[in-house]
């Protein structure tokens, strides 16, 4: 039997991003829908006719049509209707970001606990083709020890929405961080212990910060350098660093560069010669994930199995976030 699911949200990320996969994905029927825009609600109802319209979520907190909640609203909005709804007894899967800050993740987790709810923060990317891949290369020492990593998605495309503006917690922080700084957390898979980053607005309107740079140092001194940055697109997406060799990652094409060194060493020489054995591989699959195969691992937490990411662990990720906003805002290094 199909998970009853209501869809909190009707704009730009339920009609290109989940609204295709809701539509033919069997473990889900879509049974309420809620915007408080008619035209985005109308719109979103031509996908699912059958689906009960809502203008106001507080409206449809206590029906019994729906036990699951897709929250896809403005980023400001998520912590307050996350609450709502688990203090309902409703399950819910809340867009990035999650939380906005660690007090909101504390109080999201509470309130699961409390009303024995799940809670699926999105965190579409953790099994990029291009994670999966640079994970299983470093468990096979390819590279030997990974000791930097960095992780960068570039444009100079504007935008001219919600998105661009502080009072929505919009800004390229808040929407990209989410995805890219938990891939770095996924692949090095230690705690990060240090952040300094700064922020600018380059080329949007509004007041949201269009870019960002930041350093993060891991528990044990992996330097993690993850931006979204306002260049041409012609930089690598990843280059991880290890001691006998280099991964480059730009889209789906990933190149390894493993170093191998001469037997002895001359004293004498001013650096030993090293060779360099280089392979290329065409990722297959999606970087940002697979949108229907993330739905079937959700359904199957649904029926009881663990999340793919711990709450612990989307709260440090929170706390990460919240740590590039202080150290770029106040110009400071932020010790975790």
């Amino acid at each position: 039997m199909a998970f009853k699911t209501a869809v909190i949200g009707c704009g730009r990320t339920a009609n290109e991003l989940h609204g295709p996969v809701l539509e033919r994905h069997p473990e889900f029927e879509v049974t309420a829908i809620c915007d408080i825009n008619m035209e985005a609600l109308e719109k979103y109802s031509q996908r699912f006719p059958d689906a009960k319209k809502y203008t106001d979520y507080h409206t449809m907190l206590n029906s019994d049509e729906f036990d699951f909640a897709i929250i896809l609203t403005y980023s400001y909005t998520h912590t307050a209707i996350a609450l709502d709804f688990l203090n309902a007894g409703k399950n819910v899967l809340i867009t990035k970001p999650w939380a906005i800050t660690t007090d909101e993740a504390d109080a999201i987790i509470a309130a699961a606990e409390k009303n024995k709810a799940i809670v699926m923060p999105f965190v579409p990317c953790h099994d990029g083709v291009d994670v999966v891949k640079l994970k299983e290369l470093i468990a096979a020492g390819t590279i030997g020890d990974v000791f930097r990593v960095y992780r960068a998605q570039m444009t100079f495309g504007k935008r001219s929405d919600w998105q661009t503006l502080k009072a929505y917690a919009g800004g390229y922080l808040n929407n990209w961080g989410p995805h890219i700084v938990e891939q770095v957390m996924h692949l090095v898979e230690e705690p990060i212990k240090s952040v300094y980053a700064q922020k600018r607005q380059i080329i949007n309107p509004g007041d949201a910060d269009d870019m960002f740079c930041s350093t993060l140092i891991t528990e044990s001194g992996i330097i993690c350098q993850v931006d979204h940055n306002i260049i041409s697109d012609y930089l690598p997406n990843w280059v991880v660093q290890g001691s006998k060799g280099t991964i480059y990652v730009k889209g789906n094409e990933m190149e390894i560069h493993q170093i191998s060194y001469p037997e002895s060493n001359d004293p004498n020489v001013y650096r030993s010669v090293t060779h360099t054995e280089k392979t290329h591989i065409t990722l297959e699959g999606k970087i940002f994930g697979d949108h229907y195969a993330i739905y079937s691992m959700i359904a199957e937490t649904l029926g009881g199995a663990p999340y793919v990411v711990s709450l612990d662990y989307a709260r440090h990720l929170t706390e990460i976030m919240q740590s590039i906003h202080k150290s770029a805002d106040e110009n400071v290094l932020v010790t975790l």
